[in-house]
């Protein structure tokens, strides 16, 4: 009977270590997948983060001047 509780126990352990595998793999795939989307992500945000910019460049000067 313990033999079989032991047993037991291992497969459960290997099981919970191969989730943890397969986890930490498709961990390791999105992270390759955003690095691969990154440059176009940064493409797209590039004219938005420019267009803030110049809000806030024209929100300071508007407030120099009108004070």
């Amino acid at each position: 009977m313990p033999f079989l509780l032991l047993l037991l126990l291992a497969a459960w352990l290997l099981l919970s270590l191969l989730l943890w595998l397969l986890l930490l793999l498709g961990l390791l795939l999105l992270m390759l997948r955003l690095l691969i989307l990154l440059p176009v992500l940064l493409l797209l945000l590039l004219p938005l983060l420019i267009l803030l910019l110049l809000i806030l460049l024209l929100q300071s000067l508007a407030m120099h001047f009108l004070f």
